[in-house]
């Protein structure tokens, strides 16, 4: 009998059978993505971003995206954001009349690979701003490149990295919540639906390590019992011998937090096993490939956590669809975003000083579109905003995750996380949940 109190971890994972099979379905996801992104300029703007070579007076923006591996699906997706939010912003003819241009490649859902791609993206010497990566690692392997070539680093991804370092002549600013704020957000609710026995089944990433640290933290301290964590890969065997675990540690539900190709296979072998057991999803499951891999009904009544993206976010998506033909992952609306947010302190940097900024100072151009006081401009309205700015005009962005408010140091401090459940072929808000910087700082409890 193993001891539930003992901090061990296991590994387990798939068949290669299923391995294969999710393989084809990711292929199926976002080769719709990935033709809806070839189609994007046409549809959207006057200046194509998909040129071999940038035009000569092109404002670059690099990135590495999953467009192989376990996050495919993601890559394809997050890509044909970004491009729709260049896009909108090159048909302003804003500044200064030079364009945005995106050079994006592969990570391959690979530590390994995608840093040397990084790395051979930024050593090229001609890009000022990098966006992303979905991998922490990444973005902390790059962080000598970024500094070296005095770059603007924006991260978008619910799963970024937190990273700043005052004494370089580089910028780094984080948009989405930070991990720890969710987890702790999650072992709330948890503890408010009357779970008092928990534990994770995480993915090999950083970001679910993290994860499953604060929430571990923040559970214990509002009196819950967290029981032995388990791990999970994308290649091997089978789910058998983690189900049976599962079933001799008896907790009272099981936080979920790793891929969607992954959790994909995983849940619906729980669902052919008569659905031992509760679970609850992390925020990289709130995502259109986890449903499409899963048959309709099979997670019905599931619930989980991501980001509140604020009260614009089904306008987004409706408009994102319309735009694209695809809908949007949750953690999207900060890939647009941080184009927008991007262009708009460019561009008022340029109005007011008829100069590119560095990226110090772009830092201050960020918060004053973010900061209240200004004309309220919308996600849609990006030539109207860029318009107000170039006439000096003060604005405040509302994106498509809602208003934004950045601290000094460039990260937002927005960080509610919205409580969903699956609904047939979607997530559906019931709940809100948050976590005070005290209580993140104090694991999860607010001795004020």
């Amino acid at each position: 009998m193993e001891n539930e109190l003992a901090a061990s971890t296991r590994a387990y994972a798939p068949s290669e059978r299923n391995a294969e099979r999710n393989a084809d379905r990711r292929l199926a996801f976002f080769l719709p993505i990935l033709f809806a992104s070839l189609a994007l300029s046409a549809a959207v703007g006057c200046v194509s971003t998909h040129e071999a070579t940038p035009p000569s007076n092109a404002i670059r923006l690099g990135s590495v995206l999953p467009f192989s591996g376990e996050r495919a699906g993601s890559g394809a997706a997050l890509e044909t954001t970004v491009r729709l939010a260049i896009e909108m912003v090159n048909s302003a003819q804003a500044l200064g009349g030079r364009p945005l241009w995106l050079d994006v490649r592969d990570s391959h859902s690979d530590d390994v690979r995608g840093t040397a791609n990084a790395l051979d993206l930024i050593n090229e010497g001609e890009i000022p701003f990098f966006i992303g990566t979905e991998e922490p690692r990444i973005a902390f392997a790059i962080t000598t490149a970024i500094k070296t070539h005095q770059m603007v680093h924006l991260m978008p991804g619910l799963t970024s990295a937190q990273f700043h370092d005052p004494s370089a002549r580089a910028a780094w600013f984080r948009l989405s919540p930070a991990v720890s704020y969710l987890a702790c957000a999650l072992a709330k609710h948890m503890r408010n639906d009357g779970i008092n026995k928990a534990n994770l089944v995480t993915g090999p990433d950083d970001y679910s390590g993290a994860f499953a640290t604060m929430f571990d933290r923040t559970f214990t301290s509002r009196g819950g019992t967290v029981v032995p964590n388990l791990a999970v890969d994308s290649g091997g065997e089978s789910f058998t011998d983690l189900f049976a675990t599962l079933g001799r540690l008896s907790a009272d539900a099981t936080v979920l937090v790793t891929s969607p190709a992954t959790a994909a296979t995983l849940l619906q072998e729980w669902a052919v096993r008569g659905k031992p057991g509760k679970w609850y999803l992390g925020p990289t499951l709130n995502n259109p490939e986890l449903l499409k891999n899963v048959p309709r009904g099979v997670l019905d009544g599931v619930e989980g956590i991501s980001a509140d993206l604020g009260d614009r976010a089904e306008s987004f998506d409706a408009f994102f669809q319309a735009q694209s033909g695809v809908p949007p992952l949750a953690g999207a609306h900060y890939y647009f975003d941080a184009v927008v947010l991007l262009a708009l302190a460019l561009q008022e940097a340029i109005g007011l000083t008829g100069q590119f900024p560095s990226p110090a100072v772009l830092k201050d151009h960020m918060l004053n579109v973010t900061s209240s006081g200004g004309t309220a401009v919308s996600f849609d309205q990006i030539p109207l905003a860029l318009a107000l700015l170039a006439a000096g005009e003060r604005i405040q962005y509302q994106g498509a995750a809602g208003y934004y408010l950045l601290n000094p140091l460039g990260d937002s401090t927005q960080n509610r996380g919205m409580i969903w459940k699956i609904v047939g072929s979607s997530f559906a808000s019931v709940d809100y949940q948050q976590c005070t910087p005290e209580e993140v700082e104090n694991a999860g409890i607010d001795y004020h």
